[in-house]
């Protein structure tokens, strides 16, 4: 039987980037949590955002309106939104819902931060 795993969340900011780490579950008991953590981060820093998504084993459809929203709101602020994920069960949800055509999804952080073309 799977064990359930928190939600870790950890922020760091480089120059004009807020990069937010996340590891466990994303799902009605946490995307609150990652909601609050990425629209702070929005607000506090620069509109350009990465939001690290590798050590995720779970994504429910609230967790994917967090992301959907912060998505939002860095465009409405002029910003960026990139996803890094390598994560098979995410991967699975993104291209469920097709939300993969609508996010920057790449597989490193170094990629991320690159200019988008």
């Amino acid at each position: 039987m799977p064990t359930f795993q928190p939600l870790t969340i950890t922020v760091e900011k480089r120059e004009d980037v807020t990069i937010v780490h996340c590891a466990g579950e994303v799902d009605i008991a946490t995307a609150g949590q990652l909601r609050g953590e990425v629209t702070d981060a929005l607000v506090d820093g620069p509109g350009h955002l990465v939001v690290v998504l590798d050590d995720v084993t779970f994504l429910d459809s609230l967790g994917l309106g967090a992301l959907i929203s912060a998505h939002k709101r860095a465009r409405v602020l002029q910003g960026s939104f990139t996803i890094v994920c390598t994560s098979r069960p995410v991967l699975r949800v993104f291209t469920a819902t097709a939300m993969h055509r609508v996010f920057r999804v790449v597989d490193t952080l170094d990629e991320a931060l690159e200019p988008a073309s």
